[in-house]
């Protein structure tokens, strides 16, 4: 359910399908700018919450916020991955 959850945010990068599910103006402004604020290597406990959150209402999911840094960064990893679809 996660990956296609994930491919509904994304379209063909040859125009062969639309992506399924559009995020709203709000969620896109969020995620970007919870996206720029973060760092390379370091997240604070707010901004894991936030990301967290944000995840959760565009993936459906019930995610909760990690500690485990490997989880944090695939979390980020997944959300930069649908931002990426909508900058094509």
């Amino acid at each position: 359910m996660k990956i296609k959850a994930k491919i509904a945010f994304t379209r063909c990068p040859v125009g062969n399908w639309e992506r399924e599910n559009d995020l709203t103006k709000d969620q896109l402004s969020i995620l970007k700018r919870l996206l720029n604020q973060i760092g390379a290597d370091k997240i604070t406990h707010n901004d894991n919450i936030g990301v967290t959150k944000l995840y959760n209402e565009i993936f459906g999911m019930n995610k909760q916020a990690s500690k485990c840094g490997s989880c944090v960064a695939q979390t980020i990893k997944e959300l930069r991955e649908v931002l990426a679809g909508y900058e094509d």
